[in-house]
């Protein structure tokens, strides 16, 4: 699967790329003040169930925020200063990310003392951490997950390494972006699969954002027997499963 991630352009040149990795979000570092609160929590058992949800989970569980997409001129002015930044375009397993479902009203959702753990199970887990406010919805959001584990020593962050789970393939650079396609070539070094740069800009008939035919696309060429390391992504249900013992305890 082909997922997008919209960057800043310093973000891109000065850590990424260089890096070839990307850092993994905290929840209580998102941008949206509902993460983790879809369902409704008008009781206290149920405030108590799901603050314990949250404190375990901001400790325990990043992401990485992708879309389906580049076209679109909006994600490009939020999250790319402005359409001044590029976009990443990495293929994932079809297995890992998971597709935000974007709800009108919170869910509905009732403590059950008599069964373990007051109900929770695998199903309620993935909603409570796939599931936003329809506002949202434009955003047409992929999630990929993480184990917070093993920090950088030098910065105290937690990443993913580009790696089978994570591929870089395309370079997008946004339409005021002043870097020029060619100086992508070096930043994204030796890779493991083809990576093709681009440059976007507006298109004539449309409010989408498309490729800029009167710049040469660039492609990057993997070296033979390239192999890139583990980069400690993991399946959701394997985060879940490990996240209902470790509440359960």
């Amino acid at each position: 699967m082909r997922l997008y991630y919209m960057t800043p352009l310093d973000i891109a040149v000065k850590y990424i790329l260089p890096e070839k990795r990307m850092r993994l979000s905290q929840f209580a570092r998102l941008n949206d003040p509902f993460e983790l609160m879809s369902y409704n929590q008008g009781g206290a058992e149920e405030r108590y169930v799901f603050k314990m949800l949250r404190d375990h989970w901001e400790k325990s569980l990043g992401v990485l925020c992708f879309g389906k997409h580049w076209k679109s001129p909006v994600m490009w002015a939020h999250y790319a200063r402005s359409h001044t930044g590029v976009c990443l375009g990495f293929d994932v397993p079809d297995e890992m990310p998971k597709q935000i479902i974007y709800e009108p009203e919170r869910i509905k959702w009732a403590v059950d003392l008599a069964k373990p753990i007051r109900g929770i199970d695998i199903s309620l887990l993935e909603k409570v951490i796939t599931t936003k406010y329809a506002q949202w919805a434009y955003e047409e959001e992929w999630r990929l997950f993480g184990e917070l584990k093993d920090a950088d020593p030098s910065s105290g962050e937690y990443y993913l390494n580009f790696g089978p789970a994570l591929t870089l393939r395309e370079i997008i650079v946004g339409a005021r972006c002043q870097n020029s396609v060619g100086s992508f070539k070096k930043l994204a070094g030796e890779v493991e699969r083809t990576v093709e740069i681009i440059k976007a800009r507006p298109a004539f008939e449309t409010f989408t954002m498309t490729r800029q035919m009167k710049v040469s696309k660039i492609t990057v060429l993997p070296k033979q027997h390239l192999r890139a390391p583990s980069n400690g992504a993991s399946g959701l249900s394997n985060l879940l499963t490990n996240s209902a013992s470790d509440i359960g305890r």
